[in-house]
């Protein structure tokens, strides 16, 4: 976790420099997994001119959800009725995003972009689990860490731009991001929480400014 809070400093310093728009922006996010669906997010990316038709982005991005849901584990097992597990999680995402983005239009007011994003994502969380075994008289309670899971990210990227919001060089920008990531690298001791393909589709409202 240090190593990615020094490479995101270094990284918000260098691009700084040479940056020709910077947004910063928070998120909403809906998602296959219980841990994360609904969840919450910030961010900030800066965004380079290729030519009058593209734009190069990178971006860090923190997504966050406190969730509480209830399974059924072992429903095909002995004894009957079956288990009820209530799950209490709060499950962190952390992504280093890169994308290029295609000017669809292009004018003095406004501006729609469209292009695809490669992201590679951090997964951490912690579960408190009450667990009531069916045929059993009372529930067990536990922790779980969810520890560190890290997935490549594979989506698009569809952005539009109102310009000239309150300062010439500030615009409001709307994005949406659909996402799947890929299966996980897991930390030894970590359990396999956020294993398999997990999919978010990303809502964003952020204000961008326009160093050139």
């Amino acid at each position: 976790m240090r190593k990615l809070i020094f490479f995101s400093i270094a990284f918000m310093i260098g691009l700084y420099c040479i940056g020709q728009e910077v947004e910063f922006c928070s998120s909403f996010n809906t998602s296959n997994e219980q841990r994360l669906q609904n969840g919450y997010g910030i961010g900030v990316q800066y965004q380079n001119d290729i030519g009058h038709k593209w734009k190069i982005g990178l971006g860090l991005h923190f997504n966050f959800k406190n969730a509480q849901f209830s399974n059924e584990p072992y429903i095909d097992a002995i004894p009957f009725p079956p288990s009820v597990e209530k799950v209490s999680s709060k499950s962190q995402r952390y992504s280093i995003r890169l994308n290029i983005q295609g000017l669809l239009m292009n004018n003095d007011n406004v501006s729609l972009s469209l292009g695809p994003e490669i992201s590679y994502n951090y997964f951490k969380g912690e579960d408190n689990i009450n667990l009531f075994f069916g045929g059993d008289t009372k529930w067990t309670n536990y922790s779980q860490n969810n520890g560190l899971t890290k997935e490549i990210g594979f989506g698009l990227i569809s952005k539009v731009e109102v310009k000239n919001f309150i300062d010439p060089k500030i615009s409001l920008c709307y994005t949406i991001r659909p996402e799947f990531t890929t299966d996980g690298i897991f930390a030894e001791g970590g359990e396999p929480i956020f294993s398999g393909v997990l999919s978010f589709l990303e809502f964003q409202m952020g204000l961008k400014y326009r160093f050139k």
